[in-house]
């Protein structure tokens, strides 16, 4: 499927479950959010346990937009079904953590292109319940073979739309800075230049929170729309994926009895070579006798 393809199905899939798909991602967005403010309080044990919450949290809300690509329809709680396999969706998220950590400390590029290397992992563990974390990594990986760059221009259709509250957030920053700069080379904060750089460096914080909140309400159609887009690339390279296999298979079987007709006519087909099947059946020639007239 092209791009233009996987997202049109994707909005297909979407058309009546814009609710729950909103709805799913600023309730997980809640919880992540109202977690780490409350956990960040405790050194390091408040860390751990964020990253536990975080792991099978992210992993069934992947799981809410693959059943809403498949045109199910998923209930609310089943965000929560990755804490039903703890052990194997928390392992899959540390595991790809790690890796793209270490991968990013050669240089960014290759995180990110692991990053889309490890991108249906998740998947793979909803359709496979009896598969490791680290089996479904490898899958990943060898489904993602050549498909990484059409996934990234998928993905990049999408952060298209963040470049206005990304320029609007670039500019709040460089009013703020530039305004903040301004009043501590002030010697006299009675000068009107101070004035004028205090209130620059409030408008420059409001050009931040309007960025801010911009971009939050672009994630509420762009978040549900993108994930649900990823799973229909996954749902459409499976099926690529099992169709070569089912094509390798016959094939090999094809190669394996490669006389499988000879059991009921082995000399049905009449094109066989010299010295066989047609040449067996020619009628024995009549010696000559040599008193016969040429």
């Amino acid at each position: 499927m092209t791009i233009s393809q996987v997202k049109q199905t994707a909005k297909e899939s979407l058309r009546g479950n814009w609710g729950i798909a909103i709805g799913i991602f600023v309730l997980a967005w809640l919880i992540e959010t109202v977690a780490s403010g409350v956990l960040s309080w405790i050194p390091f044990i408040g860390w751990i346990v964020l990253f536990l919450l975080t792991g099978p949290l992210y992993v069934g809300v992947s799981w809410v937009y693959l059943a809403i690509s498949r045109r199910e329809q998923p209930e609310v709680a089943y965000m929560f079904s990755g804490f039903k396999e703890f052990g194997r969706t928390f392992l899959a998220y540390l595991l790809i953590s790690i890796f793209i950590f270490l991968w990013s400390l050669l240089l960014i590029v290759p995180g990110i292109i692991k990053t889309y290397s490890y991108s249906q992992t998740f998947f793979i563990l909803r359709d496979n319940p009896n598969i490791s974390a680290l089996d479904a990594i490898t899958e990943s990986r060898h489904m993602m073979n050549g498909h990484k760059g059409r996934l990234f221009g998928l993905s990049l259709t999408f952060l298209l739309w963040y470049l206005i509250p990304i320029a609007v957030g670039i500019v709040g920053s460089v009013i703020v800075f530039g305004g903040m700069a301004s009043v501590s080379y002030t010697s006299d904060p009675t000068e009107l230049i101070s004035a004028l750089a205090a209130g620059a460096t409030f408008g420059g914080f409001v050009l931040m929170l309007v960025a801010g909140l911009i971009s939050l309400g672009i994630s509420l159609y762009v978040y549900p729309y993108l994930i649900t887009s990823v799973a229909v690339f996954y749902d459409d390279l499976y099926a690529a994926s099992e169709g070569i296999y089912v094509e390798e298979t016959v094939i090999v079987e094809e190669e394996v009895d490669p006389f499988a007709q000879t059991e009921q006519d082995p000399f049905a087909n009449d094109t066989h070579p010299e010295g066989f099947g047609p040449e067996t059946t020619k009628e024995p020639e009549t010696p000559k006798d040599e008193n016969e007239p040429k």
